[in-house]
């Protein structure tokens, strides 16, 4: 099969490197194995190809090399392994695969069948690559603070960043479950968050947020940590109010400490949060990607119905895998970067 690998950390053109390589084994008990027609590029992914979170991986078992990164799967299954159910050969499929060195840059993926749910109809493989990752991070940002799905309509969300490829499908679910929608974003991006349906938009170079807004119930942080403090300062106090960051240092911190010295001063980082916040009988969590099926049945609900569209800013040929890295690090992606693959 053809698959985008690395065999190195560093730049994407000195060690991205498309060509043949060796097909995923056969899907084992609870697997399908995925022929992918489109992926996407997240943040996460060049971070990873420049060696960020390598410690922990490692200790995972997922650190090696060659790596074949990549997280977002669309395409068709080819084979079913032992007590899959809910799934048959040629179902169209969409979904996100956890942190893995045999990742979805590659026409065939492994995933495991609760990864994936089937494919709606009304979107391409294209548009279906855009969307679970991205969320499924977000939703667990935005469950961590203390979100709900059956609470959320008349809740007041607070989003910072809310063009990147996760604020542009989170700012739509947010607002397809009945929610009051804030965000930032730069001066280029203000109108189509506005288009998406967000209620208050901010430009992030411009204008403060903390002049506007007051007792929301959840500020969830996509972009930039150093603004924490005034994201916490627009929260309500009381239960069911929080705040969630998707930007936080547990990654850096075990990376250029180490594990035991890192992650302890991890724990003690975000205790220290937790107890201020707790003061104020509100939720605070540094929150990372995770499975959720019922969310990625949510989102797959919402966009049948039209109420969550897919927004592409890019497409590439898996080839130039290398130039769409360059592009997601230049920072000027609004929407995602989709990877169609032959």
């Amino acid at each position: 099969m053809q698959a985008v690998q690395n065999s190195r950390f560093g730049p994407a053109r000195e060690v991205l490197g498309y060509g043949a390589a060796p097909a995923p084994r056969p899907p084992g008990k609870g697997e399908v194995l995925v022929r992918q027609r489109a992926t996407s590029v997240n943040p996460i992914d060049c971070r990873r190809r420049g060696g960020y979170g390598r410690s922990l991986l490692r200790l995972s078992g997922i650190g090696g090399f060659p790596q074949i990164l990549g997280s977002d799967v669309s395409g068709e299954v080819v084979a079913l392994g032992a007590g899959v159910s809910g799934l048959r050969v040629g179902d169209a499929v969409f979904g996100a695969k956890k942190p893995s060195i045999r990742g979805t840059y590659a026409q065939y993926c492994l995933v495991e069948a609760a990864e994936v749910v089937r494919k709606p109809a009304s979107l391409s493989f294209a548009e279906a690559a855009a969307l679970p990752y991205a969320f499924l991070s977000a939703w667990a940002a935005l469950t961590d603070a203390g979100f709900r799905a059956e609470s959320a309509a008349g809740r007041r969300v607070f989003l910072q960043g809310g063009t990147g490829g996760t604020g542009v499908v989170t700012l739509q679910v947010c607002k397809a479950l009945g929610a009051h929608v804030a965000v930032t974003a730069g001066p280029q991006g203000v109108d189509l968050c506005r288009r998406l349906g967000a209620d208050e938009v901010f430009d992030y170079r411009t204008q403060d947020f903390t002049r506007h807004l007051d007792r929301y119930d959840f500020a969830v942080c996509l972009a930039d940590q150093s603004e924490e403090a005034k994201m916490i300062s627009i929260l309500r106090p009381g239960p069911g109010a929080g705040y969630a960051t998707l930007v936080h240092p547990l990654m850096r911190l075990v990376d250029t400490k180490g594990l035991l010295r890192g992650g302890t001063e991890a724990v003690r980082t975000l205790l220290r949060h937790r107890r201020a916040q707790k003061r104020h009988r509100r939720a605070y969590a540094w929150s990372l990607f995770r499975s959720d099926r019922a969310a990625l049945e949510l989102l797959a609900e919402l966009s049948e119905k039209g109420t969550v569209q897919a927004v592409i800013d890019r497409t590439y040929p898996l080839s130039a895998m290398a130039e769409a890295h360059e592009y997601s690090e230049s920072g000027r992606a609004k929407g995602k970067i989709v990877i169609e693959i032959d």
